[in-house]
């Protein structure tokens, strides 16, 4: 990056922002060092041009921020999609037998399960349908877009 900053009089820092702005990839920390011991991963290739994406750069040019889509942002809809209480979201399938078969912590005011993957609620036995219902709304609601 030093090397072709100073063939065009920039600074490494401008030259990296400019391969940003062109989507051009860039080597990671300590590529050339491994490159020089042949333990250096494949350099990337360059990706696909989006449309928007700036194809060009000249010194003399000052850096502009990629052009904003014409396309408008999606509106959401002001009605609430509802999904049914009967659909369990996936992250919460076998969670409640996971619970009532774990171990209670804090003298037994909280449930915690044995298995480390599951979803992060903390409730007690009294609880926990409560929680687990709440998340269920919660996951589906948000997988659905709504508000």
């Amino acid at each position: 990056m030093t090397k072709v900053a100073e063939q065009f009089h920039v600074s490494s820092t401008y030259m990296a922002r400019v391969c940003a702005l062109l989507n051009v990839p860039r080597p990671e920390r300590g590529y050339w060092a491994k490159l020089e011991v042949g333990k250096a991963p494949s350099p990337e290739p360059l990706p696909e041009a989006r449309p928007g994406d700036q194809l060009y750069w000249s010194n003399n040019g000052a850096l502009q921020a990629p052009p904003k889509s014409r396309h408008p942002p999606k509106r959401r809809s002001n009605t609430a999609v509802r999904v049914p209480r009967t659909h369990s979201h996936g992250l919460l399938r076998g969670a409640k037998e996971r619970f009532e078969n774990g171990r209670t912590v804090d003298e037994g005011a909280y449930l915690k399960p044995y298995k480390k993957l599951l979803v992060d609620v903390t409730a007690s036995k009294a609880c926990l349908d409560k929680a687990l219902g709440f998340a269920n709304d919660l996951f589906n609601a948000l997988e659905s877009g709504s508000e």
